[in-house]
């Protein structure tokens, strides 16, 4: 597939060049306005899906850029600052240890939507139709956008304008799934360092006997449960084929 990628690539552009170099010898003989606008609408249309192709080819690896190692070790870490929380809120002092059991309720709840956003994002990167169209769309679209250049049937021009718009819109669907998977882990690791934050001011807060301003740490915690939900909703809403 690669190969006959690049073969298409490497006619449509040797055509490119020889279409410009015939049109600039015609220019010795036909000096006119409309010659000229004509060469350079032929120069600018053909010129970009010639950088269309070029930009699918260097890129026909692209799949779901995510790093699964990562979430996982992102899951892991938020649910082993859980067990150490709920320990100290085992073996604190009374006068702290309801205040901190709140806040012990709060980050389990908090765990559990990092938990099932970090499955989400990894369900929706192992879907294999949806690794499958990050492949194949934008070949599709090039070779398409190479047969509407070549085409001279009026009807099946407008055929390959239709299918060649829905190509387009499949792949705008697709990048907008990769930026939400990439804005759900950037949710998740902002949230998984502000978890190591409070973990660390309980500690300093026993440590030094002071009371921590526990009010304020329940709030930060709300304030990202619902960013995470809001995340995972938005991972839900996903419409894609083959997404559950």
């Amino acid at each position: 597939m690669q190969d006959e990628q690049w073969r298409i690539f490497w006619q449509n552009a040797v055509g490119y060049i020889v279409t410009l170099l015939m049109m600039m010898m015609l220019l010795r003989f036909i000096e006119t306005p409309y010659f000229l606008l004509f060469m350079g609408a032929v120069a600018l249309s053909w010129g970009s899906i010639i950088a269309r192709q070029i930009y699918y080819l260097l890129t026909e690896n692209t799949e779901l850029i995510i790093n699964e190692a990562h979430l996982k070790q992102y899951l892991d870490q938020a649910l082993a600052y859980k067990t150490k929380i709920n320990v100290l809120a085992n073996t604190t002092m009374p006068a702290k240890r309801e205040r901190l059991e709140r806040l012990v309720t709060q980050i389990n709840i908090w765990t559990e939507a990092i938990e099932n956003l970090v499955k989400r994002i990894t369900s929706l990167c192992q879907d294999d139709l949806i690794r499958q169209d990050m492949l194949t769309v934008p070949k599709a679209i090039a070779s398409l956008e190479e047969r509407l250049i070549n085409e001279k049937d009026s009807a099946l021009q407008v055929q390959l304008e239709r299918t060649l718009a829905h190509r387009r819109q499949q792949w705008v669907a697709l990048e907008a799934l990769q930026n939400s998977i990439k804005g759900a882990e950037i949710q998740v690791e902002s949230t998984l360092s502000l978890l190591g934050t409070i973990y660390s001011q309980i500690l300093t807060g026993q440590s030094t006997d002071e009371v921590a301003d526990y009010g304020r740490l329940s709030a930060d915690v709300d304030e990202e449960v619902r960013l995470l939900e809001d995340q995972l909703e938005a991972l839900r809403e996903v419409k894609l084929s083959g997404v559950k």
